[in-house]
């Protein structure tokens, strides 16, 4: 079986290790698309071509380069479909997507046309421009499976009249547990210890969390490891309500030093908030924390309840005194906090390693070739 996956998110070394996963599979051919370059707010990602942990990486350009659902290859595509010879393409796109419309259309001109799958993760019924309204009606259509990361990004489809033999579970984002791993005694102090990782917007709400710990008795730090715009106004939040001094902004930070971070917390805190354009789609943050044996505690928006499931604690949006309820308890009861940490780690092993989800896709993509 050959498969091509098409994927901006491969562009970063760390997304790759889910291809070279599914590449040790019996009977799968695997090679991927990604783009040369891939602008990520600030940031460049650079991504290879060649032989990388036997799959082949085809590169191409894009035009409108950084436009999530926007941009389309410019050069790449149609040399990597005739190079791999597919029987499924694997598009790491929305189905309202630019590229996913350009995908079916170079599908459309091959003498056998493989299969073709799209990833969903979008959750929020948001107002699409009408061009895109009518790829995705059309990708519902022509494709031979919808994939969707979680349950919420499920019921999207399905309120939108995508066919529901064709939505299909199966969650993108996975990790190296060998990579995120529990902390040695060494790297985690006795002091509570509470953390962030993310995006320093209003829809992150830290200023939820730094509320809450304001009144969080006893010895207790934070870290809060992430970059934007509300970075200031969360500083001078932290100053006004006396705490400036426990919490500690370590702005951006590379992907590869977020294992170490987390393994010095206690609790990893993701107090999202619902906006007009926007809810948490997964929260990568949150099984990477798991794995690396920090107990979760999310606001109850968008699919945060469903990725803490059982390991961890989950309070309404915005409320600031349940927060803090939460983090008392586990300051307060380290054998609780320990149950749950070790719970979340066996979580994470069970269901989200990236050899769990390359068996997970493996099985789908023969499944769509049964059919």
């Amino acid at each position: 079986m050959r498969v091509l996956i098409i994927s901006r998110f491969c562009a970063s070394t760390i997304y790759r290790a889910k291809i070279a996963a599914l590449a040790r599979r019996s009977g799968l051919e695997v090679s991927l698309l990604a783009p040369a370059q891939w602008k990520e707010g600030a940031r460049t990602l650079i991504c290879p071509e060649g032989i990388e942990d036997g799959y082949r990486i085809f590169t191409g350009s894009l035009i409108f380069n950084g436009r999530v659902g926007g941009h389309v290859y410019g050069s790449g595509l149609w040399r990597a479909l005739k190079e791999a010879r597919p029987d499924i393409v694997h598009m790491e796109e929305e189905s309202y997507s630019f590229a996913a419309a350009q995908a079916l259309l170079c599908l459309s001109m091959l003498r056998t046309r493989p299969k073709f799958i799209t990833n969903n993760s979008e959750n929020f019924d948001i107002a699409l421009p009408l061009r895109s309204r009518k790829i995705e009606r059309v990708v519902f259509r022509r494709a031979d499976a919808l994939l969707v990361f979680a349950r919420t990004a499920r019921e999207r489809l399905l309120r939108l009249g995508a066919p529901a033999a064709k939505v299909r579970t199966l969650p993108q984002f996975g990790l190296d547990a060998e990579l995120f791993r529990p902390p040695e005694p060494s790297e985690r102090g006795d002091v509570f210890s509470v953390g962030f990782v993310g995006r320093l917007v209003y829809s992150k709400g830290v200023d939820v969390l730094l509320k809450a710990l304001a009144g969080l008795s006893g010895e207790w730090r934070a870290q809060i490891v992430g970059d934007g715009n509300e970075l200031g106004t969360l500083k001078q939040l932290a100053r006004s309500i006396g705490i400036g001094e426990r919490v500690e902004f370590l702005g951006w930070v590379d992907r590869s030093d977020v294992p170490g971070y987390l393994r010095g917390w206690h609790v990893l805190a993701l107090p999202s908030r619902t906006t007009t354009h926007w809810r948490e789609q997964f929260g990568r943050v949150l099984i990477e924390a798991m794995a690396c044996g920090v107990v979760p505690v999310g606001a109850a928006t968008g699919e945060i309840t469903h990725v803490i499931g059982p390991v961890g604690f989950v309070f309404p949006e915005d409320n600031v005194e349940t927060l803090r309820d939460i983090l008392q308890k586990l300051k307060n009861e380290p054998s609780e906090c320990k149950r749950l940490a070790d719970a979340g780690r066996k979580r994470v092993l069970e269901e989200f390693t990236w050899d769990v989800l390359a068996d997970k896709a493996h099985c789908l993509y023969e499944d769509i070739l049964r059919y």
